[in-house]
């Protein structure tokens, strides 16, 4: 079991730093995750569009004409565009307050927002969360906002399937950087704790 066993915002004096990431100034990791994170779009839209599929069956084919035809007849594909714009920025402003009500559960600490580089973030500097808080904190987005989004694909009208599928896609895609953390995170066989400062990252080996 991991030790210490609660956070604490008081780096253990037995932790000893044995990676660290900062995506503003490691460039190649960043790049690295937008392409993966373009791959697991197409990943996830099967996924979830095959999901779709078993829960409204036929109703999904036309609901998904119905949308595509609604947004094109009535205004034109910048419509469309504006409409899949804001539902993405619903998604991130929902997938990092997500991060941040598990940042404050786990700290009892009003975590840190903000927008920089590219990408928006919520982080605990200052606080070091053992693994399985830290990998409740990193995955929470990704698996509570994919099951609200089935929640919903089961009960919204048929033409609004294709922006609730977009969003749920969007997410867990945005998703990749958490699921490279927490790879990360499962991989180190020692007990560590991880410090979020929003820009990277910080695994300290507890020995």
């Amino acid at each position: 079991m991991d030790a210490p066993f609660r956070t604490t915002n008081i780096r253990p004096e037995n932790a000893v730093l044995v990676f660290s990431i900062n995506l503003l100034k490691n460039k190649r990791a960043f790049w690295i995750l937008q392409i993966a994170g373009v791959f697991l779009f197409f990943v996830f839209g099967w996924v979830f569009v095959w999901v779709t599929i078993q829960i409204r069956g036929v109703l999904f084919h036309a609901g998904f004409l119905e949308g595509i035809s609604t947004a094109m007849g009535n205004s034109s594909v910048i419509q469309l565009l504006l409409e899949m714009l804001g539902s993405t920025a619903i998604v991130i402003l929902a997938h990092e307050l997500v991060h941040g009500v598990f940042f404050w559960i786990c700290s009892r600490s009003r975590p840190r927002f903000g927008f920089r580089g590219g990408y928006a973030y919520a982080a605990a500097p200052g606080w070091f969360f053992p693994r399985r808080q830290y990998l409740l904190i990193a995955l929470a987005p990704l698996i509570l906002l994919s099951i609200l989004g089935m929640v919903l694909v089961a009960m919204v009208p048929a033409g609004a399937l294709v922006l609730i599928l977009f969003g749920m896609v969007a997410n867990a895609a945005g998703a990749v950087g958490d699921i490279w953390i927490a790879f990360m995170v499962i991989r180190e066989c020692r007990p560590i704790v991880v410090e979020d400062f929003g820009d990277g990252m910080n695994f300290y080996a507890l020995n």
